[in-house]
């Protein structure tokens, strides 16, 4: 017998004692995080786990009859009227044995079509329940079987392909050991609830996905951090925030160069590029502000990258069946849910610590020792991924220094009856001993390469000319291998003076107190001559190089130009701007990252231009007129 209640009807009095006597389950969220698996994803899982004979296939053989016989191969998903339409290709074999031998036998080429529902039990295995099913012919037209070859069939494939599941236990579980690394130590008991109480829910068939929902109860019963005016961070605070950053950094080199083997397209490429160097830019604009929450930031920026690079990843990882597929799926349902999850609120405290990155980092890459380290030597594989090319070859100085000691300048002896030409001051260093300084390992010679590209009084215009013989060899030679059309080559050329002139006003190399350095920017991020990011650019180019190498920072300045040029500029009408807005739009760029492009046009059509767009302008206009005495203004007195 049921006993019927009547409803309860929530009063006004009623809500009201419930804020006071149950405020945290009232404040307690149910949150949907999603577990996607794409079709090809899908189709691996189903062929790793069902067609594991030769060629991806399954041999299905009759117990009684070994003159009967079916082999099904290559399953493909997709949607049909909110069901799951798995299809797979027939070859089926029906004979009779003499002689023990097969002897003619009949044979059917063609495809089953299933119409399935999925199910996800609540113990993590997916399931499908088959609904209605065709047989089709090979040109996928409707068909006609002998009743001996449809009765074989249903008895062989329809059972076999309804007994498939895939265990997604253990792709959750790896989900939730990187979820709870996230959160902080202060917010693990809040975080490990909310973990534990992950159910499936109820799954969603789309065009190229099967989702399977995950529910999850989130307390968000804390109070948001107010919103007051962020202070300026203290040196510990910004090298937490520095750390924090790097580790997340290393973390995105290491999963993108997981896709070196893969056949990128030239869009994927793209999108790869942007992701990666603009989210550097924006830690370096942060760095500089110093007023910013690195574990905010981080997070932030993770999700911000995931969403433009999730599509790359799903689109390639995931199509070889092998038992990766499973640390792929952990992969994409702990980033998917850290994106979820962040749209609940700060009350939940995520952080991205640098252990939940590397649990992350070994589910994309299946290796154990990961330590996400922030080098500064260059990746071959990431410049490969990104589409830029062979790394440019360090021939010239890479000291691990930041300065250098100048020589005391020594007074040499010269034997009697020395002819006068000796001792002319060019040839005089032929008779100078090869020393070294034992504490730098640099030679004199080393040193007089370097000093020689040093602005000082009395040298100005013979620096100046030196410096744009060696930035016209650098362009023309990244020319002879750019797609830059050539009709717009001299006015690259223009680009890449008038850039190094407001960069560093020539200049790669200072004397300072008796010691030799390399040119820095304000904050410490940029170097040399085309003040290059190191932060930015990492693993694209050799830092060391780019601080004691001036030709081999000129190069990656032309090269990074060349990259603006080709992959923003003239996909966006570069062939037909006017010259000075192109400019304009490669140095802001240059200056700010790929997402200062419409930036740019935005403050060109308003006239609002930024200082740094102007005094770029001024230089280019400088270049154009050839009016190289200008660069004094910044030169002085070297």
């Amino acid at each position: 017998m049921t006993m019927k209640t009547k409803p309860v009807k929530f009063t006004p009095v009623l809500i009201l004692l419930s804020v006071f006597l149950f405020p945290a389950v009232l404040r307690c969220e149910t949150v949907t995080l999603p577990l996607r698996i794409d079709y090809d994803m899908l189709r691996s899982l189903v062929i790793y786990k069902a067609f594991m004979d030769a060629n991806q296939t399954a041999v299905l053989q009759s117990s009684t009859d070994p003159c009967r016989k079916i082999v099904i191969s290559d399953p493909t998903f997709s949607m049909s009227n909110q069901l799951l339409r798995f299809e797979t290709r027939l070859h089926v074999e029906v004979g009779a044995e003499f002689a023990g031998k097969c002897r003619v036998p009949a044979a059917w080429d063609g495809y089953l079509e299933l119409y399935q529902r999925p199910h996800i039990s609540p113990e993590w295995v997916l399931s499908f329940e088959s609904v209605n099913s065709e047989l089709l012919n090979e040109s996928r037209g409707p068909t006609k079987l002998p009743e001996i070859i449809w009765e074989f069939i249903a008895e062989q494939v329809y059972d076999y392909l309804g007994r498939i599941q895939i265990n997604l236990a253990p792709p959750v579980m790896d989900s939730k050991a990187v979820l709870l690394a996230l959160f902080p130590e202060e917010s693990r008991p809040k975080a490990k609830k909310l973990i534990d109480s992950m159910r499936p829910g109820n799954i969603v068939i789309s065009s190229d996905t099967v989702r399977v929902e995950i529910l999850a109860d989130a307390d968000t019963s804390d109070d948001p951090p107010s919103k007051t005016p962020e202070a300026a961070l203290s040196p510990e605070e910004l090298q937490e925030f520095s750390s924090a950053w790097e580790a997340y950094d290393a973390f995105l080199v290491h999963i993108i160069q997981t896709l070196v083997t893969q056949p990128l397209t030239p869009d994927e490429r793209q999108i790869i590029f942007n992701a990666l160097i603009d989210t550097r830019h924006r830690f370096v604009d942060a760095l500089a502000g110093g007023k910013t929450s690195g574990k905010d930031f981080v997070r932030v920026q993770f999700i911000s990258v995931w969403n433009q690079l999730s599509p790359v990843f799903r689109n390639h990882l995931g199509k070889d069946p092998s038992k990766a597929l499973l640390a792929y799926i952990a992969f994409f349902s702990a980033s998917d849910a850290l994106s979820a999850l962040d749209q609940v609120g700060p009350a939940l405290g995520i952080e991205i610590s640098r252990d939940g990155l590397i649990r992350l980092a070994r589910l994309v890459s299946g290796q154990e020792r990961i330590d996400l380290a922030y080098t500064g030597e260059t990746n071959t594989d990431l410049r490969t991924v990104l589409g830029m090319g062979e790394p440019i070859p360090v021939i010239g100085p890479a000291y691990n220094q930041d300065e250098l000691t100048l020589p005391e300048p020594e007074t040499i002896a010269l034997p009697p009856g020395t002819s006068g030409w000796l001792r002319l001051p060019f040839l005089r260093h032929l008779l100078e001993p090869r020393c070294a300084w034992a504490e730098e390992g640099i030679s004199s010679a080393e040193l007089r390469q370097i000093r020689q590209w040093i602005a000082e009084p009395g040298n100005l215009d013979t620096f100046v000319q030196q410096v744009q013989v060696l930035l016209a060899d650098v362009t023309d030679a990244d020319l002879k291998k750019s797609t830059i059309p050539q009709s717009r080559r001299d006015l690259f050329r223009q680009i890449v003076s008038a850039s190094a002139w407001q960069e560093s006003c020539f200049r790669q190399y200072l004397i300072d107190k008796g010691k030799i350095t390399y040119l820095r920017s304000y904050n410490n991020t940029s170097v040399g001559l085309m003040q290059v990011n190191e932060r930015v650019w990492r693993s694209l180019y050799d830092l060391k190089a780019l601080r004691w190498d001036i030709r081999y920072n000129a190069q990656a300045g032309c090269d990074i130009l060349d990259q603006y040029f080709t992959r923003y500029a003239l996909p966006k009408g570069g062939k037909s701007m006017d010259s000075n807005a192109l400019a304009g739009s490669l140095y802001a760029m240059y200056n700010s990252g790929p997402g200062d492009f419409k930036k740019y046009q935005d403050r060109l059509k308003t006239g609002k231009l930024m200082q740094t767009d102007k005094l770029f302008n001024e230089k280019f206009l400088w270049v154009q007129q050839e009016k190289w005495n200008n660069i004094s203004r910044c030169l002085g007195g070297g």
